[in-house]
């Protein structure tokens, strides 16, 4: 054995903490920029607020510590009482917020005497439970190796609590939970088992004659199932709230204006940070004395930090600007007409006409808002790939889907084919499978369990 001296080049990309609180902060929306920025004031003395900005969500009006008519005042110096009824109303309704699935199910599950370790694993599977109250594809993967011993007898108490039908796993298997606590007889729930897992594309056909072949039993019964079917809930989930209400502020707003679309961008929520000119002068006047050195660091430091702070803000918004205003021409259609007037537009194409790089648009876009005439919309949603030959987007395609299975007034539920069809004959070329898919999106349920007369 010898020793060998290697030389070898690589290349590796190391990100400084500069450059990762850069990036961080293009993420971040205006509720948690705003936070951040707070912290901030209150930890670095260098950095001010010109005119005595205040933007803490703390902050109070006055000095009574309380929100009274005297905050609410008007130009004439008089209490506002509209302003004080708006606020108190506001208060009213952020407080009173619709009650979660989870929320439902726990206060149900916990009054249900069981040990510890059950309990546990019943409120991992309750939270877990997405908006139509189905489980995630691998439960298991959620429990700890003791707990998963637990999950048929668990999921058998989620499954009977209300509403019927949540803890499935899929609709077929919330529809015969729900068979199953109407108590329908043995033979009736095979025969119904059978409707559901294998049959309902005949049943959608109107080839009743062969489904009753199939389950062996005659067209009435066939029938009668299929109406009982129709008395089910495919989404047991969809009445409640899916989680606390989120409270958003846009980043942008495009709005059409004397027929003119205007872009803003909502840099009033943000505070004009500035460095307070005493501690810059402190810094330069510091002696040569060792405590006068250690505070002329500290400052140096604090004042880097303040300026570094001001200039990411800066890039944020510059770089926000710029993506609004391409998303202004681009998508003029959208904000002009509506939802199905959206263009294909991708982040790479947006990251070509700015000059940067496509994971900034991405992240610029991450969790930010934009307030249209059609409504406040995550910015993403402003950001599609084409689909099939008319080079129309995944989301107009959607809203065309929806369009037509809404408008349908021909007294028959359209099948998914049909409405594949419907939109060839719109120009656009789009499989079966593929409207199936943006139907689940919309949570629109089958044709077979919407039925006739239900579009």
């Amino acid at each position: 054995m010898g020793l060998q001296l290697d030389l070898s080049l690589k290349q590796q990309l190391k990100l400084s903490p500069q450059l990762i609180q850069s990036l961080e902060l293009m993420t971040l929306p205006l509720t948690e920029l705003q936070a951040r920025i707070q912290t901030a004031l209150e930890s670095n003395p260098t950095l001010e607020l010109p005119d005595g900005n205040i933007t803490s969500i703390d902050a109070l009006p006055d000095d009574d510590k309380q929100r009274d008519n005297d905050d609410y005042a008007s130009e004439s110096g008089s209490p506002d009482s509209e302003a004080s009824d708006r606020h108190q109303l506001f208060m009213e309704n952020a407080l009173a917020g619709k009650e979660t699935l989870s929320d439902h199910l726990l206060s149900q599950f916990g009054c249900i005497p069981m040990d510890e370790q059950i309990y546990n694993t019943g409120e991992i599977l309750i939270t877990a439970l997405d908006s139509n109250g189905f489980l995630p594809q691998n439960p298991e993967a959620l429990l700890k190796d003791n707990q998963k011993r637990l999950l048929p007898s668990v999921l058998s108490v989620i499954q009977s609590l209300d509403p019927i039908g949540v803890g499935a796993h899929d609709w077929k298997e919330s529809l015969m939970i729900q068979a199953k606590a109407k108590h329908l007889g043995e033979e009736e729930l095979t025969l119904f088992h059978g409707l559901v897992y294998d049959n309902l594309d005949l049943m959608r056909s109107g080839k009743i004659d062969q489904v009753a072949k199939a389950l062996n039993t005659d067209e009435e019964e066939v029938n009668a199932l299929f109406s009982f079917l129709k008395t089910l809930t495919p989404f047991p989930g969809q009445d409640y709230a899916s989680g606390p209400e989120q409270f958003v502020i846009p980043d942008l707003s495009i709005h059409q204006e004397e027929g003119k679309l205007v872009m803003r961008l909502n840099d009033s929520s943000l505070p004009r940070l500035t460095i307070d000119p005493m501690y810059e002068e402190m810094e330069k006047t510091m002696g040569k004395s060792e405590q006068e050195k250690q505070t002329k660091e500290y400052l140096q430091s604090q004042l880097k930090d303040a300026n570094l702070l001001i200039s990411q803000i800066a890039m944020r918004n510059q770089t926000l600007d710029k993506v609004g205003q391409v998303l202004l021409v681009e998508q003029s259609e959208f904000f002009l007409k509506g939802p199905k007037y959206l263009k294909p537009l991708t982040q790479r194409d947006v990251a070509d006409k700015i000059g940067v790089h496509e994971t900034t648009v991405s992240r610029i876009a991450t969790a930010k808002w934009i307030d249209t005439d059609w409504g406040i919309l995550p910015l993403k949603q402003l950001f599609s790939n084409a689909v099939g030959d008319g080079g129309q987007s995944k989301n107009s395609v959607k809203e065309l889907v929806k369009e037509i299975i809404l408008s349908n007034s021909s007294g028959k539920a359209l099948s998914d084919q049909k409405i594949s069809d419907l939109l060839l004959e719109k120009g656009v070329k789009v499989a079966r499978r593929t409207v199936a898919k943006y139907r689940g999106e919309l949570n629109i349920v089958p044709a077979f369990v919407r039925g006739p007369g239900e579009n």
